[in-house]
């Protein structure tokens, strides 16, 4: 027995049946012959070979145009779902390998790439048609800021997502413009039950605590803002990982500097996170080569980013959050291995 495609080749050809489509849509052979730049009598013996394969008539020639018969009324219907079909895997093809368009590279921290970032590009995708000429593919991987600045000066990546604390100088490479995105402020996390009282307002209300630090940087910062507050914090535990962080904190085995956004998508309960000023807060940007600023696909890119409200306090319009954990998800959310 044939199969699928034996069955369909020995009915018509398909590429005959899309172009009977577009002289059913067109209205005439001779219409259609302008639209799709082919001659008319080149359609018309397409036609006729079409109605032999498939043994009917599919329309009759009027001096207004064409009138299509019964069974040229169902055959424009399947020549449509062929055309969508064909269009569709073009669009699909497109999406997933960035045919017609730029593939762009991109590195970014952990908590960047699985708030704003993800949703920035799942917004791209939701609005790109199938019909879009020239869809922009992206690809993802997770960094740390120095690691992403290296693979950005190898030409390893397009584009580099960092952050940097505002007592910091901002990083800087020859060749490539930084575009900011907004501030991501540090929160003091302390267990509920150590702070009932409300207490804790300040770097200073926990000098004789034990606490969690987090990666290289994040911990070089905190030290580098207790020391300024006045005392050397007496680490505990360490850990990149932004839900160990909050496990270890809410178990009452120690505080933490924790950024906000490494929250905003997933938080552990018996937390007190406390705005304590001291902490200040880091900036976040995107790192371009200068010859890609102003392409297309980084515009799509940061207007997206710009359109959802993003792991950052003031986002790159400018708005604001309405407190630390304003966005979160989902309270009992794993948090995974996301580093901050």
């Amino acid at each position: 027995m044939a199969n699928l495609f034996e069955q369909a080749l020995d009915s018509g050809e398909p590429k005959r049946l899309l172009i009977f489509g577009a002289i059913a849509e067109a209205g005439s052979i001779g219409a259609a012959a302008r639209n799709l730049g082919w001659s008319q009598p080149a359609l018309s013996q397409h036609m006729t070979a079409l109605e032999k394969d498939l043994g009917v008539t599919l329309f009759d020639r009027t001096p207004r145009g064409i009138r299509l018969t019964t069974a040229g009324q169902l055959a424009s219907i399947r020549a449509a779902e062929v055309a969508a079909s064909v269009t569709g895997l073009r669009g699909d093809l497109a999406k997933a390998f960035g045919l017609g368009g730029r593939n762009v590279r991109l590195a970014g921290f952990p908590s960047f790439v699985i708030g704003p970032l993800a949703a920035a590009l799942g917004r791209l995708e939701a609005d790109a048609g199938s019909d879009t000429p020239q869809h922009h593919s992206y690809e993802v991987a997770e960094a740390e800021p120095p690691e992403a600045m290296a693979l950005l000066e190898d030409g390893a990546i397009d584009i580099a997502f960092l952050f940097h604390h505002e007592d910091e100088t901002p990083p800087e490479l020859p060749g490539h413009v930084t575009v900011d995105l907004g501030t991501d402020h540090l929160d003091l996390l302390v267990p509920e039950r150590w702070n009932r009282a409300g207490q804790v307002r300040h770097l200073t209300d926990v000098v004789d605590l034990p606490w969690i630090m987090g990666c290289v940087r994040c911990r070089s910062t905190a030290e580098r803002l207790c020391r300024r507050a006045g005392f050397e914090p007496r680490t505990r535990h360490i850990t990149d990982n932004p839900g160990a962080i909050q496990s270890l904190v809410s178990n009452g085995l120690g505080v933490a500097l924790l950024p906000r956004s490494a929250r905003r998508y997933s938080q552990v309960a018996g937390i007190d996170s406390i705005v304590v000023a001291e902490a200040g807060a880091r900036r976040v940007t995107a790192m371009i080569p200068d010859g890609l600023r102003t392409a297309s696909e980084v515009e799509d890119l940061l207007n997206a980013l710009r359109l959802g409200e993003g792991m950052t306090e003031t986002s790159a319009a400018g708005g604001a959050t309405s407190g630390p954990d304003a966005d979160a998800v989902d309270p009992h959310q794993n948090a995974g291995d996301t580093a901050c």
